[in-house]
């Protein structure tokens, strides 16, 4: 169901608040065949949110008929547990981080575009290519789409039924790829193949694609400090700093080895897909010179970490909560949602670019701040993932 990924936006705080599509089926500006319509609504406060965080974090035993139905889910792969299954549950650091990354935390929002919603009270945020509040949901919510599985009505009413939704498609995603580790799913790093497949199998999201520095550091808040990133590094590096510390406690999440996560790239091509990796280890998304034990989710066990590895190296010393200020740098990915399908050609969404404050600098990277005349290498890599997103469709 879930294709590739569409370039994140990186926005300050503040852009971030000023920035809310609602591509919404009535509207004119509805070019992807959104088939839902946007519901007026007031996004969660910061207590409600971690309320239908730690609910949908327990799974569907827990969430009932407040969630889509989902099976169980798969456990262990002989390293050394044998295959087994149990009642699906979700790590709430990774589901609070990729919910960041996706929407920031939105369901809802006064919409700013397209030009025939803006001003209209807080309504359901949908992306251009029709993902669909904090998950950004998007299979489905199209008018060429088959009947999902879902209510696709509270997908755009319901915070909770949406995030349950994410979990769900999460899942499908668990499921459709490698072993990490022993598959663990109370594990956080054993996650690392599904987010991958959650914005998408694409080469776009493999760590060794020479696109990315191969001495890139860990991202921050949404901001990577080489300016290009996987989608799945952007989430690593929410989980360890968040935008406030009454977001999330942050954690250190490993990282595998880029030699465990796919065969070699050439200059022609780069694998899609990771293979089977052993657990993570390395202390950033390009180094194994220091080294991070696995994260057991503080709410899937007793929290903290586990021993690491036989051959765990210096382990990494480092800050653990990002103390920084609520309003800290976070991430529209504004259309790389779960399940996105076909896009809309790069031409037909002038207002994602108006959206970048002007004097955004190129050096960030992650924008589309092409206005000042220094963000056209960042315009050309947000129109490329594009591209690999429509070449990935249907893997």
């Amino acid at each position: 169901m879930r294709t590739v990924t569409l370039g994140a936006l990186l926005l300050s705080g503040h852009a971030l608040a000023q920035f809310c599509p609602s591509h919404t089926l009535s509207s004119a500006g509805n070019t992807g065949s959104c088939a839902v319509e946007a519901v007026p609504g007031t996004n969660p406060t910061l207590a409600q949110w971690q309320v239908i965080f730690d609910t949908v974090s327990k799974g569907p035993s827990f969430w009932g008929a407040s969630g889509p139905n989902v099976s169980t889910i798969g456990a262990g792969c002989n390293r050394p547990n044998p295959p087994t299954s149990q009642p699906a549950r979700f790590p709430c650091e990774l589901i609070k981080a990729i919910s960041m990354q996706e929407s920031g935390w939105r369901q809802f929002c006064p919409p700013t575009t397209p030009a025939d919603q803006r001003g209209k009270p807080s309504q359901t945020i949908i992306s251009f290519d029709c993902g669909y509040g904090v998950g950004q949901v998007t299979s489905g919510m199209r008018s060429f789409d088959a009947t999902p599985s879902y209510d696709r009505s509270r997908v755009a009413s319901d915070a909770l039924y949406n995030l349950a939704t994410g979990m769900q498609i999460l899942t499908e995603k668990w499921r459709a790829t490698n072993c990490v580790g022993d598959n663990q799913p109370r594990i956080v790093e054993h996650w690392y193949s599904a987010t991958w497949a959650y914005n998408g199998l694409s080469s776009t999201n493999n760590p060794n694609n020479p696109a990315f520095s191969t001495t890139r550091g860990v991202c921050r808040s949404g901001a990577c400090p080489s300016g290009s990133a996987p989608y799945q590094e952007r989430v690593w590096g929410w989980m360890e700093f968040p935008p406030s510390p009454n977001h999330w406690r942050g954690i250190r999440p490993a990282y595998p080895r880029l030699s465990d996560v796919s065969a070699a790239c050439t200059a022609t091509s780069c694998p899609s897909r990771p293979i089977a990796m052993p657990d993570p280890t390395c202390a950033g998304p390009a180094s194994c010179t220091a080294t991070r034990a696995l994260n057991v989710s503080e709410c899937l066990g007793d929290g903290g970490t586990i021993s690491p590895p036989m051959d765990a190296g210096v382990q990494d010393a480092g800050l653990v909560v990002d103390a920084g200020s609520p309003d800290a740098g976070v991430v529209i990915d504004a259309g790389s949602s779960p399940d996105a399908g076909q896009l809309a050609d790069a031409g037909t969404e002038p207002s994602v670019l108006q959206a970048l404050p002007t004097d955004y600098p190129a050096s960030k990277g992650c924008g589309c701040g092409a206005a000042d005349g220094t963000g056209w290498l960042a315009l050309l890599g947000w129109c490329l993932t594009r591209v690999a997103r429509r070449r990935g469709k249907n893997q």
